[in-house]
């Protein structure tokens, strides 16, 4: 089952890559989108503000370190363990039981579903030039903020003033891993099987980014802004 789980992958990277390569023109021509929290104008003297935060360009260096933490880190941890939770209690795969060592089964499979989702995460947003940083918004109405984090699983960041594109990034990223997982060692399970349960790594991506808005960020509402 490996050659067509790797089958699969490769077909998604390579169409994703010759989609963004076939025209130079369009490319250059490319105009940022009229997204919620797209940066304001501003003069030449100021700082672009995304999110209620001044934007910098991330470097090689810092998104490197930003997949460290994506993909081995306590975000990681938390994704992995939820996914892992919720697999044990519904029971699936049947043929792990769900005991102890059912679940750890479960927590290792899932483990290495986020480090191999991270790594072709990482090694798309190099490739293509993308800033796949998530950045909270702050002093946004809920509104803003709930669509900033649904906004994240289909865009990215582009050039150095951060506008935001649409991109086929995260959503193959986050397809990657339950392929491969269901097509090689999750009995009796294949590709579709891992298309299907990669609603399990949005859902968990998603909900982080949402943890990051109305918990980490200590203020969720501008007064000076309409709901």
């Amino acid at each position: 089952m490996l050659p067509k789980a790797t089958a699969a992958c490769g077909v998604c990277i390579y169409l994703y890559a010759l989609l963004l390569g076939l025209s130079p023109a369009l490319a250059q021509e490319r105009t940022p989108l009229n997204l919620p929290n797209a940066p304001t104008p501003a003069n030449k003297t100021a700082p672009v503000m995304i999110n209620g935060r001044p934007y910098v360009r991330p470097t090689p260096r810092q998104q490197f370190n930003d997949y460290l933490r994506d993909s081995y880190g306590l975000p990681a941890l938390a994704r992995t363990s939820v996914r892992a939770l919720y697999a044990q209690g519904r029971g699936k795969p049947t043929e792990w039981g769900q005991d102890w060592p059912g679940f750890g089964q479960r927590f290792g499979s899932s483990a290495l579903v986020t480090v191999i989702d991270g790594n072709t995460r990482y090694g798309l947003e190099m490739l293509f030039k993308e800033d796949m940083r998530y950045i909270p918004c702050h002093g946004c109405t809920k509104k803003k903020k709930l669509e900033n984090a649904l906004l994240a699983e289909i865009t990215a960041r582009h050039d150095s003033d951060g506008h935001r594109f649409f991109t086929l990034t995260p959503t193959i990223s986050d397809m990657v891993g339950p392929i491969v997982a269901n097509s090689t060692w999750i009995p009796n399970h294949g590709p579709v099987d891992g298309i299907i349960g990669s609603r399990t790594v949005f859902a968990t991506r998603i909900g982080s980014h949402l943890f990051q808005e109305f918990v980490l960020e200590r203020r969720h509402h501008d007064p000076k802004a309409k709901e």
